[in-house]
């Protein structure tokens, strides 16, 4: 069964607009997989650039992939965590300068409600940030099959964004808020923050009820320890080729 993560226009983003315009809106909201970085595009498969051949494999370890000089590029987690879910990317281009007491200044054009500002701070505020709270002003509703929740965070991967968001979790099969999403300026950056950067991402996860439990059993190591072992089938991708799934959104 396939879910849908459903998403509404807010009343004041639909104003006087015909249905393809309407429609243009969603054009915000992405899946991630299609919102994935430049720099991770162009991240070479191999260290240094090498055409993994025989002769260039530089292991430092008897457990395959572990040492062998697959880069970050063929890190399946790494992958999965940046393009799984949704992408909330800007609508326009916001300008960003500083008052003569270092204050940011926040510009754009046309969207009247793209994001506001909150007057009090009552959270931890990251070191190179500044200590004023922006949030985006969200154009759109969403809603999840009964029993998923949506975490809403900072793009997974991505601190080289000139602002850091805090993360939440929002019940959205009750009600998913068009809502204002914090985030604080990184304190060096002055410029353009271009239409089409990713803002946050949003992920569907589903609600079940956990317990940590500790495992101290013999059989329990031996078994982590077999599945450990079986890495040295491969010098590379056995995560690939053995243990991921495939995720559609």
């Amino acid at each position: 069964m396939t879910n849908e993560f459903r998403l509404i226009p807010t009343r004041d983003s639909l104003v006087g607009e015909t249905d393809v315009e309407k429609i243009s809106k969603y054009s915000d909201i992405v899946p991630a997989v299609n919102a994935l970085p430049q720099w991770y595009k162009d991240l070479a498969p191999y260290d240094k650039g090498t055409k993994h051949s025989l002769k260039e494999i530089r292991p430092i370890n008897n457990k395959g992939s572990d040492g062998t000089d697959t880069s970050t590029k063929l890190c399946g987690p790494f992958l999965d965590a940046m393009t799984s879910g949704y992408i909330y990317r800007l609508p326009e281009d916001v300008t960003v300068d500083l008052s003569e007491k270092g204050a940011p200044i926040l510009k754009w054009n046309t969207v009247s409600n793209l994001l506001d500002m909150r007057g009090v701070i009552d959270n931890s505020v990251p070191e190179h940030c500044h200590p004023i709270q922006f949030g985006w002003r969200m154009q759109a509703y969403y809603l999840t099959p009964e029993g998923y929740s949506t975490l809403i965070c900072h793009p997974f991967n991505r601190p080289e964004l000139p602002f850091y968001v805090p993360a939440a979790i929002v019940d959205s099969d009750v009600w998913g808020l068009a809502g204002f999403i914090p985030f604080y300026l990184k304190r060096n950056f002055i410029g353009t923050i271009e239409k089409g950067t990713p803002l946050f991402q949003m992920l569907p996860i589903k609600r079940d009820d956990w317990k940590l439990k500790y495992d101290t059993s013999l059989e329990a190591l031996e078994q982590e320890q077999i599945k450990e072992e079986k890495r040295r089938i491969k010098i590379s991708h056995y995560y690939r080729d053995y243990i991921w799934k495939k995720k559609k959104y």
